[in-house]
């Protein structure tokens, strides 16, 4: 071979393939760029100060990652597929297997160094901008040093140097494996119509069955966290085995269906979906896989960012909290910490509003029946009870109603106790202490301090807190130093601006470094102080999720496009025979038209089903992140879906003329 033959050849083979070739340059380009930005901007100075922002924007690069890795060794398998033939074609002329494997690795070579320099040029050039978009969304100063990261470039370099190099052994282990025969067959694999699968159809429809019961009954938003990702998975799973199995039986019985199927229209459109089914399924169900992803990504992001006025208040449902805990026995002075405190308020010009003030106790437990006890107990429901005890006292302070309780009495507050299992109680156990039961219902306390808890919180109110002892010493030798003892609450809301707000909150925080000897640790929380980093987090959430969404749109449209040129060519011929056999080429059009859109819009639907489905377990994941705006998240997300179902039908129309201009060239 003359010195440089195979270079050539390579640069030939691209530029002759351009078709297939240039969307796959584009995105290994973009997706290159993506994965630069995002990696710089976990390394951006500014960032790596704020630690809220630093995980974010961490787990953006993580995924970005894996994403890569996964939707470039996909998007490969369409690139070999179609130039299958062509390598069997050098084969039969002459060229070794080796010689076909040398010409890989430059064509290979040529994409890897393109894609990485433009990307990683274009990720330069663009990372200014997509800096100032994240610090608008965080209302940061704009402006700041721009900084070419060196740490990104490696990384990129790295990362796709080896998605590259896994992609040619791929490709070599093809050609290597395939007689010369089967290579130029290698485009039209999958012509014989598939058999139907009732097992795998069942299978599919049973896992996604499993994971749309997990989504529609979960309960506790606790349960939502542990559950979700085994529900995803079920979900993935039953898309999958729907998609290949499941949509071939339902085709299969609608050829039974004589009546229905004994119909020009219906005749090639069924059939043709059945001989191409097999082949595209997977396709299909990736299409709808990625836009459920993309779905949740935006709304829920979304949801958060706009609703961040909602999630502060959930989280502080007071604006300021002070807590001071003390051992059982503890001289503590509340009225001293009280005063304190309200001296600041007014020496700030300032006035308190919606002032609770109480001491309690508090202990997570699980239930079973009547009995309270610890977490680690396996043999009790999964059911999280937060136990807040009261004196008497303070329940009067706190709702202006008084209680009759005596020594070894409770009165309790919560749905537990109003429940039928609950009606015929006398007594309850808690921790091995029991108490006999005064009363239920009536006005709960309803206090703001446990309002951002998501477990079921119960009030008992005991005659003082000092009956409570033997409960706080039983759950420090269950927990350990995991729970805190007796607890001094002091809440309030303030007047004034948000500035005013969050200077006298600045003073307060003071508090912690006070000489309250009998206090073992005394903890501040305000919700002016904490809004900047809450919108660090959720706004760089909601970056994160409009840049991974764009991401994974993008991959949605390549696969689209893919999948209409791979069906492009290999109906082309099928078509132009109907045509010959009598059929005029306005029904051939009329049938391609239908095929495409029922084949296309099926994901969309798809997509569209798993997101409504998956809303009541996101809500009480939401829950987790403070956000109980349930009619918000409801817009947000039914507006995602049009705005997307709108982006999907643009790409349709775009696509699809790629398709028709490939089939109607020979029919």
């Amino acid at each position: 071979m003359r010195k440089g033959f195979f270079p050539r050849l390579a640069a030939t083979g691209l530029k002759n393939n351009r078709q297939t070739y240039l969307p796959y340059f584009l995105t290994c380009t973009g997706t290159v760029m993506m994965f630069y930005n995002m990696c710089a901007l976990t390394y951006h100075a500014s960032t790596i100060q704020n630690s809220n922002l630093s995980s974010v924007m961490g787990l953006g690069m993580g995924v970005t990652a894996i994403f890569a890795v996964i939707f470039l060794f996909y998007t490969n398998s369409f690139v070999i597929k179609r130039r299958k033939k062509e390598f069997g074609l050098y084969n039969i002329l002459g060229l070794e297997k080796k010689h076909i494997g040398i010409t890989m690795f430059f064509e290979s070579l040529y994409v890897y160094l393109g894609s990485t320099a433009l990307g990683i040029g274009l990720g330069i050039l663009f990372n200014k901008l997509v800096t100032l978009l994240l610090y608008r969304i965080l209302n940061f100063d704009p402006n700041f040093q721009f900084e070419i990261s060196p740490r990104a470039i490696v990384y990129s370099i790295v990362l796709f140097a080896g998605i590259a190099v896994a992609n040619l052994l791929f490709n070599l282990l093809q050609v290597q494996l395939a007689r010369p025969v089967q290579l130029l067959q290698g485009s039209s694999a999958g012509e014989k119509e598939p058999k139907a699968n009732w097992f795998i159809a069942v299978l599919g429809v049973l896992t996604l069955g499993a994971g749309y019961w997990i989504a529609l009954t979960i309960e506790s938003p606790m349960d939502a966290l542990a559950m979700f990702f085994v529900a995803v998975v079920l979900v993935i799973i039953g898309t999958y085995l729907l998609f290949c199995a499941g949509s071939i039986v339902i085709l299969k019985l609608m050829r039974k269906n004589k009546k229905y199927y004994y119909k020009p229209a219906h005749f090639t459109t069924v059939s043709g979906m059945i001989y191409r089914m097999k082949q595209n399924a997977a396709g299909l169900a990736s299409i709808c896989i990625l836009s459920t992803a993309v779905l949740v990504m935006i709304s829920t992001t979304v949801s958060m960012f706009v609703g961040m006025e909602d999630v502060l208040h959930t989280r502080f449902p007071q604006e300021i909290d002070i807590s001071a805990t003390y051992l059982p026995g503890a001289d503590f002075d509340r009225e001293a910490l009280l005063s304190y405190v309200e001296d600041t308020v007014t020496e700030a010009g300032r006035q308190t509003e919606n002032l609770e003030v109480f001491d309690s106790l508090t202990v997570s437990t699980q239930r079973e029946g009547n009995t309270f006890v610890s977490g680690s107990d396996s043999d009790v429901s999964s059911a999280i009870y937060l136990l807040v005890f009261l004196s008497a006292q303070d329940y009067t302070a706190l709702t202006g109603e008084q209680v009759s309780v005596e020594d070894g009495e409770i009165y309790a507050f919560g749905d537990v106790f109003e429940s039928r299992e609950a009606a015929d109680w006398e007594s309850i156990e808690i921790f091995g202490n029991p108490f006999r039961l005064a009363g239920t219902g009536g006005t709960s306390p309803e206090m703001g301090t446990y309002a951002a808890y998501l477990a079921e919180v119960c009030y008992l109110v005991v005659e003082d807190l000092d009956a409570a002892v033997p409960v706080a010493n039983a759950a420090q030798a269950e927990y350990g130093d995991l729970i805190d003892p007796f607890t001094c609450h002091i809440a309030f809301d303030t007047d004034g601006t948000e500035e005013e707000k969050a200077a006298l909150a600045q003073t307060l925080s003071q508090i912690r470094n006070m000489g309250f000897p009998e206090a073992q640790e005394i903890t501040f929380s305000s919700m002016e102080l904490s809004r900047d980093s809450f919108f660090d987090l959720y706004g760089g959430l909601f970056f994160l999720g409009i840049f991974l969404g764009a991401l994974f749109l993008m991959a949605t449209v390549l696969i689209i496009y893919y999948k209409q040129i791979v069906e492009g060519y290999d109906d082309k011929e099928r078509f132009a025979i109907m045509q010959k056999v009598g059929m005029s080429r306005r029904e051939v059009k009329g049938t391609v038209r239908t095929q495409v859109l029922i084949v296309f819009f099926i994901p969309l639907l798809a997509a569209a089903v798993h997101i409504a489905v998956a809303f009541p377990i996101l809500t009480k994941l939401l829950a987790l992140l403070n956000l109980q705006n349930v009619s918000l998240f409801g817009v947000c997300t039914v507006c995602t879906v049009l705005v997307f179902a709108l982006i999907y039908a643009i790409v349709y129309s775009m696509t699809a003329k790629v398709y028709y201009r490939i089939v109607y060239r020979r029919v």
